[in-house]
């Protein structure tokens, strides 16, 4: 079995454009890539991280980040 990680970093996204749809477009370019997978199975997982202490300092205000995991399983 193998595994293919796809993420999503909110922050990063271009303006207008949500998670799911950022996914997807993700997800379609390796299926037409691997078209003869056999997909056993798929898990999401999000992470949420703090902002750095130190990024206050700067000036930029710190932001809390957001990242979204999405793993296919397949042979």
């Amino acid at each position: 079995m193998k595994a293919k990680v796809f993420d999503v970093v909110l922050h990063k996204l271009p303006a207008g454009k949500s998670p799911s749809a950022h996914l997807e477009d993700q997800l379609n370019n390796f299926l037409k890539q691997q078209p003869n997978i056999k997909l056993i199975s798929t898990h999401m997982n999000t992470l949420i991280l703090p902002p750095q202490r130190n990024a206050t300092q700067g000036t930029e205000a710190a932001e809390t980040s957001v990242i979204i995991f999405s793993t296919l399983f397949y042979e």
